[in-house]
Protein backbone atom coordinates (compact mmCIF):
# COMPACT_ATOMS: atom_id res chain seq x y z
CA UNK A 1 0.00 0.00 0.00
CA UNK A 2 0.94 3.16 -0.94
CA UNK A 3 2.92 5.11 2.62
CA UNK A 4 -0.04 6.37 4.69
CA UNK A 5 2.76 9.55 5.59
CA UNK A 6 1.64 10.25 1.50
CA UNK A 7 -2.28 9.95 1.85
CA UNK A 8 -3.00 11.57 5.33
CA UNK A 9 -2.67 15.51 4.49
CA UNK A 10 -4.90 17.42 7.53
CA UNK A 11 -7.61 18.95 6.17
CA UNK A 12 -7.38 22.52 6.01
CA UNK A 13 -8.56 23.91 9.03
CA UNK A 14 -8.70 28.07 7.50
CA UNK A 15 -11.44 29.78 6.59
CA UNK A 16 -14.41 28.67 3.81
CA UNK A 17 -14.91 31.07 0.71
CA UNK A 18 -18.71 29.68 0.13
CA UNK A 19 -20.74 27.69 2.66
CA UNK A 20 -22.87 24.88 1.59
CA UNK A 21 -26.40 24.29 3.43
CA UNK A 22 -28.67 21.52 2.91
CA UNK A 23 -32.11 23.47 2.10
CA UNK A 24 -33.70 20.52 0.85
CA UNK A 25 -36.20 20.16 3.61
CA UNK A 26 -37.00 24.09 3.29
CA UNK A 27 -37.60 24.24 -0.28
CA UNK A 28 -39.75 21.20 -1.08
CA UNK A 29 -37.83 18.48 -1.79
CA UNK A 30 -39.38 16.42 0.56
CA UNK A 31 -37.67 12.42 -0.15
CA UNK A 32 -36.33 10.15 1.82
CA UNK A 33 -34.40 6.85 -0.72
CA UNK A 34 -35.38 3.26 0.46
CA UNK A 35 -32.64 0.81 0.08
CA UNK A 36 -35.34 -1.81 0.34
CA UNK A 37 -33.35 -3.76 3.03
CA UNK A 38 -34.16 -7.54 3.42
CA UNK A 39 -33.28 -10.56 5.16
CA UNK A 40 -32.06 -11.60 1.94
CA UNK A 41 -29.25 -9.11 2.11
CA UNK A 42 -29.59 -8.74 -1.92
CA UNK A 43 -26.91 -6.81 -3.43
CA UNK A 44 -28.90 -4.47 -5.09
CA UNK A 45 -29.44 -2.69 -1.62
CA UNK A 46 -26.14 -1.56 -1.12
CA UNK A 47 -25.94 0.85 -4.43
CA UNK A 48 -28.41 3.58 -3.75
CA UNK A 49 -29.94 5.93 -6.19
CA UNK A 50 -29.21 8.79 -8.49
CA UNK A 51 -30.49 12.05 -9.59
CA UNK A 52 -30.99 14.33 -12.46
CA UNK A 53 -31.24 18.32 -13.24
CA UNK A 54 -33.19 19.01 -15.97
CA UNK A 55 -35.66 21.75 -17.20
CA UNK A 56 -38.78 19.42 -18.59
CA UNK A 57 -41.12 22.86 -18.76
CA UNK A 58 -38.68 24.71 -20.44
CA UNK A 59 -39.16 27.84 -18.00
CA UNK A 60 -35.49 28.42 -17.52
CA UNK A 61 -35.63 26.95 -13.70
CA UNK A 62 -33.77 23.17 -13.20
CA UNK A 63 -36.05 20.88 -12.27
CA UNK A 64 -35.20 17.61 -9.79
CA UNK A 65 -35.95 14.03 -10.67
CA UNK A 66 -35.21 11.60 -8.06
CA UNK A 67 -34.65 7.87 -8.40
CA UNK A 68 -36.44 5.80 -5.40
CA UNK A 69 -35.08 2.13 -4.33
CA UNK A 70 -36.95 -0.58 -2.68
CA UNK A 71 -38.78 -2.20 -1.42
CA UNK A 72 -37.77 -5.64 -3.11
CA UNK A 73 -39.08 -7.38 -5.26
CA UNK A 74 -37.62 -5.45 -7.86
CA UNK A 75 -40.34 -5.68 -10.13
CA UNK A 76 -41.87 -3.09 -9.18
CA UNK A 77 -43.95 -1.58 -5.81
CA UNK A 78 -46.08 1.50 -5.19
CA UNK A 79 -43.57 2.51 -2.57
CA UNK A 80 -40.93 2.83 -4.82
CA UNK A 81 -42.06 5.55 -6.69
CA UNK A 82 -39.63 7.64 -8.07
CA UNK A 83 -40.02 11.47 -7.89
CA UNK A 84 -40.21 15.00 -10.19
CA UNK A 85 -39.98 18.16 -8.26
CA UNK A 86 -41.02 21.32 -10.32
CA UNK A 87 -39.28 24.22 -9.32
CA UNK A 88 -40.70 27.73 -9.22
CA UNK A 89 -38.30 30.24 -8.67
CA UNK A 90 -36.30 28.20 -6.14
CA UNK A 91 -39.43 26.44 -4.56
CA UNK A 92 -40.48 22.84 -5.38
CA UNK A 93 -43.24 21.50 -5.56
CA UNK A 94 -43.57 16.98 -5.98
CA UNK A 95 -45.21 16.42 -9.93
CA UNK A 96 -44.94 13.33 -10.59
CA UNK A 97 -48.81 12.05 -10.85
CA UNK A 98 -49.30 15.39 -12.79
CA UNK A 99 -46.15 14.40 -15.49
CA UNK A 100 -47.39 11.22 -15.76
CA UNK A 101 -44.29 9.21 -14.71
CA UNK A 102 -44.92 5.83 -12.85
CA UNK A 103 -41.41 4.41 -12.53
CA UNK A 104 -41.72 2.15 -9.30
CA UNK A 105 -39.13 -0.79 -10.16
CA UNK A 106 -35.99 -0.42 -8.14
CA UNK A 107 -34.17 2.19 -9.27
CA UNK A 108 -30.64 3.04 -9.67
CA UNK A 109 -29.61 6.45 -11.84
CA UNK A 110 -31.11 9.06 -14.03
CA UNK A 111 -29.98 10.94 -17.12
CA UNK A 112 -31.72 14.26 -18.73
CA UNK A 113 -31.38 15.02 -22.33
CA UNK A 114 -33.39 16.28 -25.61
CA UNK A 115 -32.22 12.57 -27.39
CA UNK A 116 -35.01 13.60 -30.09
CA UNK A 117 -34.05 17.05 -30.43
CA UNK A 118 -37.93 18.60 -30.31
CA UNK A 119 -36.49 21.27 -27.40
CA UNK A 120 -37.79 18.95 -24.80
CA UNK A 121 -35.87 17.54 -22.75
CA UNK A 122 -36.13 13.57 -21.93
CA UNK A 123 -35.55 11.39 -19.34
CA UNK A 124 -33.36 7.75 -19.31
CA UNK A 125 -33.76 5.68 -15.86
CA UNK A 126 -31.75 2.78 -15.19
CA UNK A 127 -33.54 0.75 -12.78
CA UNK A 128 -32.71 -3.37 -11.84
CA UNK A 129 -33.76 -5.31 -14.27
CA UNK A 130 -33.07 -2.65 -17.38
CA UNK A 131 -33.75 1.12 -18.48
CA UNK A 132 -37.08 3.20 -19.17
CA UNK A 133 -37.22 6.09 -21.59
CA UNK A 134 -39.45 8.54 -21.31
CA UNK A 135 -39.94 11.19 -23.75
CA UNK A 136 -40.81 14.48 -22.59
CA UNK A 137 -44.18 15.04 -24.98
CA UNK A 138 -43.84 19.00 -24.49
CA UNK A 139 -46.65 19.48 -22.32
CA UNK A 140 -45.45 18.76 -18.56
CA UNK A 141 -45.81 14.94 -19.20
CA UNK A 142 -43.73 12.35 -20.72
CA UNK A 143 -44.57 8.76 -22.31
CA UNK A 144 -42.87 5.71 -21.74
CA UNK A 145 -41.39 4.33 -25.22
CA UNK A 146 -38.80 2.09 -23.86
CA UNK A 147 -40.03 -0.66 -26.16
CA UNK A 148 -40.43 1.38 -29.05
CA UNK A 149 -37.31 3.32 -29.22
CA UNK A 150 -35.42 -0.51 -28.58
CA UNK A 151 -34.16 -0.26 -25.46
CA UNK A 152 -33.70 -3.84 -24.45
CA UNK A 153 -31.02 -3.85 -21.65
CA UNK A 154 -28.46 -4.13 -20.04
CA UNK A 155 -30.22 -6.12 -17.20
CA UNK A 156 -28.77 -4.42 -14.45
CA UNK A 157 -27.52 -0.61 -15.82
CA UNK A 158 -26.13 1.43 -13.41
CA UNK A 159 -24.76 5.06 -15.12
CA UNK A 160 -25.67 6.35 -18.54
CA UNK A 161 -24.41 8.46 -21.07
CA UNK A 162 -25.38 10.34 -24.13
CA UNK A 163 -23.02 11.73 -26.63
CA UNK A 164 -23.13 12.50 -30.50
CA UNK A 165 -20.03 9.53 -31.34
CA UNK A 166 -20.91 9.68 -35.36
CA UNK A 167 -21.33 13.84 -35.64
CA UNK A 168 -24.72 13.06 -37.18
CA UNK A 169 -26.88 15.48 -34.62
CA UNK A 170 -28.26 12.94 -33.01
CA UNK A 171 -27.53 11.87 -28.91
CA UNK A 172 -25.94 8.39 -28.87
CA UNK A 173 -26.65 6.57 -25.24
CA UNK A 174 -24.23 4.47 -23.64
CA UNK A 175 -25.72 2.08 -20.83
CA UNK A 176 -23.08 0.90 -18.15
CA UNK A 177 -23.57 -2.69 -16.69
CA UNK A 178 -22.87 -3.92 -13.48
CA UNK A 179 -22.56 -7.24 -12.40
CA UNK A 180 -24.79 -10.62 -13.54
CA UNK A 181 -26.36 -11.87 -10.31
CA UNK A 182 -29.32 -13.57 -12.15
CA UNK A 183 -27.65 -17.59 -11.29
CA UNK A 184 -26.61 -16.21 -8.01
CA UNK A 185 -29.41 -14.21 -6.30
CA UNK A 186 -29.81 -16.02 -3.29
CA UNK A 187 -26.37 -16.74 -3.02
CA UNK A 188 -24.88 -16.67 0.80
CA UNK A 189 -22.09 -14.45 2.13
CA UNK A 190 -21.99 -14.68 6.02
CA UNK A 191 -21.59 -16.93 8.76
CA UNK A 192 -22.85 -20.31 8.22
CA UNK A 193 -21.95 -21.78 11.49
CA UNK A 194 -24.96 -18.69 12.49
CA UNK A 195 -26.48 -18.49 9.33
CA UNK A 196 -26.30 -15.04 9.50
CA UNK A 197 -26.00 -13.32 6.03
CA UNK A 198 -23.95 -10.04 5.08
CA UNK A 199 -23.70 -8.85 1.60
CA UNK A 200 -21.85 -10.16 -0.94
CA UNK A 201 -18.64 -8.32 -2.23
CA UNK A 202 -18.44 -7.92 -6.15
CA UNK A 203 -16.09 -10.15 -6.59
CA UNK A 204 -18.73 -13.20 -6.27
CA UNK A 205 -20.47 -12.01 -9.40
CA UNK A 206 -19.31 -12.74 -13.40
CA UNK A 207 -18.79 -8.78 -15.31
CA UNK A 208 -21.00 -7.93 -17.82
CA UNK A 209 -20.85 -5.70 -21.05
CA UNK A 210 -22.63 -2.17 -21.32
CA UNK A 211 -24.52 -1.46 -23.78
CA UNK A 212 -23.64 1.24 -26.71
CA UNK A 213 -27.09 2.34 -28.72
CA UNK A 214 -27.07 4.59 -32.05
CA UNK A 215 -29.45 7.11 -32.54
CA UNK A 216 -31.49 6.32 -35.55
CA UNK A 217 -32.78 9.83 -35.43
CA UNK A 218 -36.68 8.63 -35.80
CA UNK A 219 -37.38 7.72 -32.55
CA UNK A 220 -35.51 4.07 -32.33
CA UNK A 221 -32.13 3.30 -31.25
CA UNK A 222 -29.82 0.38 -32.57
CA UNK A 223 -27.21 -1.99 -30.36
CA UNK A 224 -24.24 -1.11 -32.14
CA UNK A 225 -21.94 -2.49 -28.76
CA UNK A 226 -20.02 -5.15 -31.49
CA UNK A 227 -19.89 -3.62 -34.27
CA UNK A 228 -18.42 -0.15 -32.28
CA UNK A 229 -15.28 -2.77 -30.45
CA UNK A 230 -16.91 -2.59 -26.72
CA UNK A 231 -18.05 -6.03 -26.75
CA UNK A 232 -14.70 -7.40 -24.89
CA UNK A 233 -15.03 -5.25 -22.40
CA UNK A 234 -16.17 -6.75 -19.42
CA UNK A 235 -16.44 -4.74 -16.33
CA UNK A 236 -18.56 -4.39 -13.52
CA UNK A 237 -19.27 -0.25 -14.43
CA UNK A 238 -20.99 2.20 -12.02
CA UNK A 239 -19.50 4.71 -13.78
CA UNK A 240 -19.00 6.97 -16.78
CA UNK A 241 -18.62 9.84 -19.02
CA UNK A 242 -18.24 10.63 -22.47
CA UNK A 243 -15.72 13.20 -23.66
CA UNK A 244 -13.09 14.13 -26.51
CA UNK A 245 -9.80 13.46 -24.23
CA UNK A 246 -7.40 13.71 -27.24
CA UNK A 247 -9.28 17.00 -28.52
CA UNK A 248 -10.35 15.58 -32.15
CA UNK A 249 -13.89 16.57 -32.10
CA UNK A 250 -15.00 13.53 -31.02
CA UNK A 251 -16.62 12.25 -28.05
CA UNK A 252 -14.25 9.49 -26.03
CA UNK A 253 -16.22 7.00 -23.32
CA UNK A 254 -14.67 6.16 -20.09
CA UNK A 255 -15.80 3.72 -17.57
CA UNK A 256 -15.24 3.30 -13.51
CA UNK A 257 -15.43 -0.44 -12.86
CA UNK A 258 -15.69 -1.97 -9.40
CA UNK A 259 -12.67 -4.29 -8.19
CA UNK A 260 -11.88 -4.81 -12.36
CA UNK A 261 -10.15 -2.37 -14.90
CA UNK A 262 -11.63 1.12 -16.09
CA UNK A 263 -12.10 1.38 -19.42
CA UNK A 264 -10.55 4.22 -21.76
CA UNK A 265 -12.43 4.01 -25.49
CA UNK A 266 -11.04 6.21 -28.19
CA UNK A 267 -13.68 6.88 -30.72
CA UNK A 268 -12.09 6.46 -34.67
CA UNK A 269 -14.93 8.38 -35.86
CA UNK A 270 -16.11 5.74 -37.82
CA UNK A 271 -18.34 4.19 -35.57
CA UNK A 272 -15.67 2.11 -33.80
CA UNK A 273 -13.75 2.62 -30.70
CA UNK A 274 -10.44 1.41 -29.88
CA UNK A 275 -9.24 0.50 -26.56
CA UNK A 276 -6.67 2.12 -24.93
CA UNK A 277 -7.04 2.05 -21.00
CA UNK A 278 -3.63 0.44 -20.31
CA UNK A 279 -1.72 2.57 -22.89
CA UNK A 280 -3.75 5.77 -21.33
CA UNK A 281 -2.83 4.92 -18.09
CA UNK A 282 -6.50 5.36 -16.59
CA UNK A 283 -7.00 1.60 -16.09
CA UNK A 284 -5.40 1.24 -12.46
CA UNK A 285 -4.30 2.79 -9.62
CA UNK A 286 -1.27 3.87 -8.22
CA UNK A 287 0.19 0.73 -7.98
CA UNK A 288 -0.64 -1.01 -11.09
CA UNK A 289 -4.16 -2.62 -9.60
CA UNK A 290 -7.39 -2.43 -10.19
CA UNK A 291 -9.99 -0.48 -7.88
CA UNK A 292 -13.23 -0.43 -6.61
CA UNK A 293 -14.16 2.57 -9.09
CA UNK A 294 -18.02 4.61 -8.34
CA UNK A 295 -18.34 8.01 -9.90
CA UNK A 296 -16.28 9.83 -12.94
CA UNK A 297 -16.06 13.01 -14.15
CA UNK A 298 -14.21 14.92 -16.26
CA UNK A 299 -12.91 18.37 -16.69
CA UNK A 300 -10.02 20.71 -17.04
CA UNK A 301 -8.45 20.53 -13.27
CA UNK A 302 -5.04 22.17 -13.75
CA UNK A 303 -6.14 25.00 -16.58
CA UNK A 304 -3.80 23.95 -19.60
CA UNK A 305 -7.20 23.15 -22.11
CA UNK A 306 -6.79 19.49 -21.47
CA UNK A 307 -9.56 17.33 -20.10
CA UNK A 308 -8.53 15.51 -16.90
CA UNK A 309 -10.31 12.40 -15.05
CA UNK A 310 -10.65 11.54 -11.71
CA UNK A 311 -12.63 8.32 -10.05
CA UNK A 312 -13.74 8.21 -6.95
CA UNK A 313 -12.74 4.65 -5.32
CA UNK A 314 -14.02 2.22 -2.22
CA UNK A 315 -11.68 2.45 1.11
CA UNK A 316 -8.55 1.74 1.60
CA UNK A 317 -7.96 3.39 -1.77
CA UNK A 318 -7.12 6.69 -3.11
CA UNK A 319 -9.57 8.36 -5.54
CA UNK A 320 -7.62 8.68 -8.72
CA UNK A 321 -6.71 12.38 -10.81
CA UNK A 322 -5.36 11.44 -13.64
CA UNK A 323 -3.73 14.81 -15.20
CA UNK A 324 -3.89 14.74 -19.26
CA UNK A 325 -0.63 15.06 -21.08
CA UNK A 326 -2.44 15.14 -24.57
CA UNK A 327 -2.20 12.29 -27.48
CA UNK A 328 -4.06 9.90 -25.05
CA UNK A 329 -1.71 9.74 -22.40
CA UNK A 330 -2.54 10.09 -19.09
CA UNK A 331 -0.30 11.42 -15.40
CA UNK A 332 -1.35 9.77 -11.92
CA UNK A 333 -1.23 12.78 -10.00
CA UNK A 334 -3.48 11.41 -7.17
CA UNK A 335 -0.73 11.53 -4.20
CA UNK A 336 0.85 14.39 -5.22
CA UNK A 337 -2.03 16.78 -6.14
CA UNK A 338 -3.22 16.09 -2.86
CA UNK A 339 -6.46 14.83 -4.40
CA UNK A 340 -6.29 11.64 -3.35
CA UNK A 341 -8.11 12.19 -0.04
CA UNK A 342 -7.13 12.66 3.59
CA UNK A 343 -8.16 9.74 5.15
CA UNK A 344 -8.77 6.01 3.73
CA UNK A 345 -11.53 4.58 5.38
CA UNK A 346 -13.83 6.84 2.93
CA UNK A 347 -16.17 5.14 0.16
CA UNK A 348 -16.55 7.49 -2.33
CA UNK A 349 -19.79 7.44 -4.75
CA UNK A 350 -21.06 10.77 -6.63
CA UNK A 351 -18.07 13.23 -7.78
CA UNK A 352 -18.22 16.59 -9.37
CA UNK A 353 -16.17 19.01 -10.69
CA UNK A 354 -17.38 22.49 -10.20
CA UNK A 355 -16.07 25.85 -9.53
CA UNK A 356 -17.66 26.52 -5.76
CA UNK A 357 -16.21 30.23 -5.23
CA UNK A 358 -16.43 31.32 -8.93
CA UNK A 359 -12.63 32.03 -8.99
CA UNK A 360 -12.55 30.24 -12.31
CA UNK A 361 -10.77 27.37 -11.37
CA UNK A 362 -12.71 23.50 -10.60
CA UNK A 363 -13.10 22.34 -7.27
CA UNK A 364 -14.33 18.70 -6.72
CA UNK A 365 -16.75 17.16 -4.39
CA UNK A 366 -17.00 13.89 -3.46
CA UNK A 367 -20.11 12.19 -1.93
CA UNK A 368 -19.55 9.67 0.54
CA UNK A 369 -20.83 6.50 2.45
CA UNK A 370 -20.10 2.98 3.05
CA UNK A 371 -21.74 -0.45 1.08
CA UNK A 372 -21.82 -1.99 4.06
CA UNK A 373 -24.46 -1.02 6.99
CA UNK A 374 -22.01 -2.70 9.32
CA UNK A 375 -18.51 -2.73 8.55
CA UNK A 376 -16.10 -4.86 10.08
CA UNK A 377 -12.81 -2.41 9.28
CA UNK A 378 -11.91 -0.36 12.61
CA UNK A 379 -12.03 3.50 11.66
CA UNK A 380 -14.79 2.63 9.32
CA UNK A 381 -18.07 4.26 9.49
CA UNK A 382 -21.70 3.27 7.55
CA UNK A 383 -22.40 7.15 7.01
CA UNK A 384 -20.02 9.45 6.62
CA UNK A 385 -18.82 13.40 5.79
CA UNK A 386 -18.58 14.41 2.44
CA UNK A 387 -15.42 15.76 0.78
CA UNK A 388 -14.78 19.37 -0.74
CA UNK A 389 -11.51 19.33 -2.71
CA UNK A 390 -10.68 23.01 -3.22
CA UNK A 391 -8.04 23.86 -6.16
CA UNK A 392 -5.38 26.19 -5.98
CA UNK A 393 -5.63 27.09 -9.61
CA UNK A 394 -2.67 24.62 -10.39
CA UNK A 395 -4.53 21.22 -9.85
CA UNK A 396 -3.13 21.28 -6.52
CA UNK A 397 -6.26 20.25 -3.69
CA UNK A 398 -6.71 20.81 -0.77
CA UNK A 399 -9.84 19.30 1.60
CA UNK A 400 -12.34 21.13 3.90
CA UNK A 401 -16.08 20.88 4.51
CA UNK A 402 -17.38 24.41 4.34
CA UNK A 403 -20.82 24.95 6.25
CA UNK A 404 -23.22 23.02 8.46
CA UNK A 405 -24.03 20.73 5.47
CA UNK A 406 -20.37 18.73 6.60
CA UNK A 407 -21.33 18.61 10.25
CA UNK A 408 -23.28 15.47 9.56
CA UNK A 409 -22.44 12.21 8.36
CA UNK A 410 -24.48 10.65 5.45
CA UNK A 411 -24.70 7.27 3.37
CA UNK A 412 -23.99 9.32 0.17
CA UNK A 413 -24.30 7.83 -3.14
CA UNK A 414 -25.15 10.01 -6.42
CA UNK A 415 -24.76 13.54 -6.63
CA UNK A 416 -25.55 16.63 -9.33
CA UNK A 417 -24.42 20.46 -9.78
CA UNK A 418 -27.05 22.88 -10.97
CA UNK A 419 -27.68 26.61 -10.47
CA UNK A 420 -31.03 25.58 -9.14
CA UNK A 421 -31.75 29.32 -8.01
CA UNK A 422 -30.50 30.76 -11.07
CA UNK A 423 -27.70 32.97 -8.62
CA UNK A 424 -24.71 32.26 -10.60
CA UNK A 425 -23.44 29.42 -8.45
CA UNK A 426 -23.74 25.96 -8.36
CA UNK A 427 -25.46 24.32 -6.03
CA UNK A 428 -25.08 20.36 -5.20
CA UNK A 429 -28.22 17.92 -4.78
CA UNK A 430 -26.98 14.14 -2.97
CA UNK A 431 -28.96 10.98 -2.92
CA UNK A 432 -28.13 9.15 0.64
CA UNK A 433 -28.93 5.51 0.49
CA UNK A 434 -31.71 4.91 3.21
CA UNK A 435 -31.85 8.33 4.16
CA UNK A 436 -33.25 12.41 3.45
CA UNK A 437 -32.30 13.99 0.00
CA UNK A 438 -29.91 16.56 0.51
CA UNK A 439 -30.16 19.95 -1.53
CA UNK A 440 -26.70 21.71 -0.41
CA UNK A 441 -27.11 25.54 -1.62
CA UNK A 442 -23.98 27.59 -2.15
CA UNK A 443 -23.97 30.61 0.16
CA UNK A 444 -20.85 33.25 -0.17
CA UNK A 445 -19.52 36.23 -1.45
CA UNK A 446 -20.46 36.74 -5.09
CA UNK A 447 -18.06 37.51 -7.47
CA UNK A 448 -18.79 38.05 -11.71
CA UNK A 449 -19.37 35.28 -13.54
CA UNK A 450 -21.08 34.70 -17.01
CA UNK A 451 -23.55 31.62 -17.76
CA UNK A 452 -23.98 30.35 -20.85
CA UNK A 453 -27.02 27.77 -22.45
CA UNK A 454 -26.29 26.62 -25.75
CA UNK A 455 -28.89 25.89 -28.87
CA UNK A 456 -26.98 23.73 -30.86
CA UNK A 457 -28.50 23.77 -34.80
CA UNK A 458 -26.41 21.06 -37.06
CA UNK A 459 -25.23 19.60 -33.49
CA UNK A 460 -27.46 18.18 -31.08
CA UNK A 461 -30.33 20.52 -29.53
CA UNK A 462 -29.00 21.39 -26.12
CA UNK A 463 -25.45 21.00 -26.99
CA UNK A 464 -24.28 18.06 -25.08
CA UNK A 465 -20.84 17.49 -25.97
CA UNK A 466 -19.32 21.18 -26.57
CA UNK A 467 -16.17 22.46 -25.29
CA UNK A 468 -16.29 26.07 -24.23
CA UNK A 469 -13.03 28.19 -23.56
CA UNK A 470 -13.57 31.43 -22.18
CA UNK A 471 -10.74 34.47 -22.48
CA UNK A 472 -10.47 36.77 -20.19
CA UNK A 473 -8.96 40.32 -20.38
CA UNK A 474 -6.12 39.42 -18.62
CA UNK A 475 -5.63 36.71 -21.37
CA UNK A 476 -6.81 33.49 -18.73
CA UNK A 477 -8.54 30.66 -20.22
CA UNK A 478 -11.22 28.60 -18.63
CA UNK A 479 -12.21 25.30 -20.50
CA UNK A 480 -15.50 23.84 -19.75
CA UNK A 481 -17.05 20.54 -20.96
CA UNK A 482 -21.58 20.34 -21.47
CA UNK A 483 -21.84 16.71 -20.37
CA UNK A 484 -24.94 14.60 -20.14
CA UNK A 485 -24.31 11.71 -17.13
CA UNK A 486 -21.32 11.91 -14.84
CA UNK A 487 -20.70 11.01 -11.63
CA UNK A 488 -22.51 8.59 -9.98
CA UNK A 489 -26.10 7.52 -11.52
CA UNK A 490 -26.61 11.24 -12.07
CA UNK A 491 -26.92 14.26 -14.72
CA UNK A 492 -26.40 17.64 -14.10
CA UNK A 493 -27.44 21.20 -15.44
CA UNK A 494 -26.15 21.44 -18.77
CA UNK A 495 -25.73 25.47 -18.86
CA UNK A 496 -22.09 26.50 -18.05
CA UNK A 497 -21.29 28.97 -15.32
CA UNK A 498 -17.86 30.94 -16.16
CA UNK A 499 -16.34 32.37 -12.87
CA UNK A 500 -14.56 35.68 -13.29
CA UNK A 501 -13.21 35.65 -10.10
CA UNK A 502 -11.76 39.30 -9.78
CA UNK A 503 -12.23 39.64 -12.69
CA UNK A 504 -14.81 41.81 -14.80
CA UNK A 505 -16.33 40.05 -17.86
CA UNK A 506 -15.18 37.66 -20.56
CA UNK A 507 -13.01 38.81 -23.19
CA UNK A 508 -14.22 36.39 -26.04
CA UNK A 509 -15.98 32.74 -25.74
CA UNK A 510 -15.17 30.05 -28.41
CA UNK A 511 -17.43 27.19 -29.38
CA UNK A 512 -16.14 23.92 -30.15
CA UNK A 513 -19.67 22.35 -31.29
CA UNK A 514 -19.98 18.55 -31.73
CA UNK A 515 -20.44 19.36 -35.00
CA UNK A 516 -17.21 20.51 -35.75
CA UNK A 517 -18.27 24.13 -35.77
CA UNK A 518 -16.00 26.42 -34.17
CA UNK A 519 -17.89 29.49 -32.67
CA UNK A 520 -16.39 32.76 -31.10
CA UNK A 521 -18.73 34.97 -29.42
CA UNK A 522 -17.96 38.44 -27.90
CA UNK A 523 -19.80 40.70 -25.38
CA UNK A 524 -21.60 38.46 -23.06
CA UNK A 525 -23.21 40.10 -20.39
CA UNK A 526 -22.20 39.44 -16.48
CA UNK A 527 -24.43 38.14 -14.07
CA UNK A 528 -26.68 36.30 -16.38
CA UNK A 529 -27.35 33.30 -18.12
CA UNK A 530 -27.19 33.86 -22.35
CA UNK A 531 -28.37 31.83 -25.12
CA UNK A 532 -25.91 31.11 -27.38
CA UNK A 533 -26.97 29.68 -30.96
CA UNK A 534 -24.67 27.28 -33.16
CA UNK A 535 -24.57 29.74 -36.54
Amino acid sequence: MIALALLLAAADPGGCPITLTDVAASSGLVFTHDRGATPERRMPETMGAGLAWLDYDNDGWLDLYVVQGGPFPPSGSPKAQDRLFHNDHGKFTDVTAKAGLTETRYGMGAIAADYDNDGWVDLLVTNYGGPTLYRNQGDGTFRDVTEKAGLKGPHWPTSAAWADIDGDGDLDLYVASYVDDTKDKDMFCGDPATGMRMYCPPIKYPGTVGVLYRNNGDGTFTDITREAGLSQAVGKALGVVFVDVDLDGKPDLYIANDEVMNYLFHNLGNGRFEDISISSGTAFGLEGQPQGGMGTDAGDLDGDGLPDLAVANYETETNEYYRNLGSGVFEDLTVSSGFGGTILTQVGFGLNFLDLDNDGDLDAFIANGHIFDHPTRQGTTYAQRAFLLWNDGTGRFRERGCGPAFDKEWVGRGSAVADYDNDGDPDIAVSSSGQALQLLRNDGPKTNWVGVELAGTKSNRRGIGARLVGETPSGRKLTRLVHAGNSYLSSSDPRVIFGLGAETALKQLTIYWPSGKVQVVRGLPTGKYSVVKEE
